[in-house]
């Protein structure tokens, strides 16, 4: 996998203007979709740890990025004869209703997370969230 876009990204926010520097860091809220089963299991945690839904996001996707890594390399390829291949989604872990699960989160940690999508083919970040959040949350029970 090519980390040399994600390395810009981290750079430019670690590398700025002394101005940019002494600011505050923006916090935007967003909301991702995840399975309903995943929201008490967030929540347990976040009671648990006393960390935001963005916190256990942010560790859920830094904890399970080998096992995300490995779920798009093993990601069947569809196509390719009469039609543009393209990568198949990860499998989600569980197909259940979505529920919305609001997250605020530093705004370069979306650039962050729109680069994860695209680099494991996740597709959006609701489904990066519950795949990254199933390993995370199931490895922590």
């Amino acid at each position: 996998m090519d980390t040399a876009g994600l390395d810009d990204v981290l750079a430019r926010r670690s590398v700025g203007t002394e101005t940019v520097a002494k600011a505050a860091p923006v916090i935007k809220p967003s909301v991702v979709h995840v399975p309903s089963s995943l929201l008490s299991l967030v929540a347990a945690e976040r009671q648990r740890s006393g960390r935001s839904n963005g916190q256990i996001l942010i560790d859920a996707i830094e904890a399970g990025h080998d096992h995300l890594v490995k779920l798009h390399n093993e990601s069947n390829s569809i196509g390719g004869r009469l039609f543009t291949a393209r990568t198949a989604k990860p499998q989600l872990p569980v197909a259940q209703p979505l529920s919305p699960l609001n997250v605020r989160l530093y705004e370069q940690d979306y650039e962050v997370l729109d680069r994860l999508v695209t680099e494991l083919g996740a597709g959006s970040r609701s489904r990066l969230a519950t795949l990254a959040l199933a390993f995370y949350l199931d490895a922590s029970t």
